[in-house]
């Protein structure tokens, strides 16, 4: 089950003509978010009223990262930067990710608690507590 519905993505971002594309995406994003929370050791089975919201969140921006732009554009969503020239047809996009599969970000991590976590015996972003 997603984190968050086609309804909580198109209030967000807006409507999109394929619905099918984007609830695979939810789920694909769902998935990835659930590998983090396992790997931090957070318990997301009953969520409180809080955490539902976060994964909500996380979830449908990961999604709007991946998804096929919907407006006719050429540009992907994700892309940093573009560059065309018309003689010899040359076009260029840098992307913030690989297009078409989720990652979850370092804002998307300090969104659900898990960033600069413990892992193992270590301890990341020089924390120590």
């Amino acid at each position: 089950m997603a984190f968050a519905t086609v309804e909580e993505y198109e209030d967000r971002y807006k409507e999109v003509s394929d619905t099918d594309m984007l609830q695979e995406c939810l789920d694909d994003c769902s998935a990835l978010i659930e590998v983090e929370l396992e790997r931090y050791g957070v318990d997301y089975s009953d969520p409180s009223e809080k955490l539902a919201d976060r994964l909500m969140r996380a979830c449908r921006q990961m999604a709007h990262r991946v998804m096929p732009r919907d407006d006719g554009a050429d540009v992907p969503v994700g892309a940093t930067q573009m560059s065309r020239t018309a003689g010899p047809y040359s076009e260029q996009f840098t992307l913030a990710t690989t297009y078409d599969t989720p990652k979850v970000t370092d804002e998307e991590r300090k969104l659900l608690g898990i960033y600069g976590a413990r892992i193992g015996f270590g301890a990341l972003a020089g924390r120590d507590d």
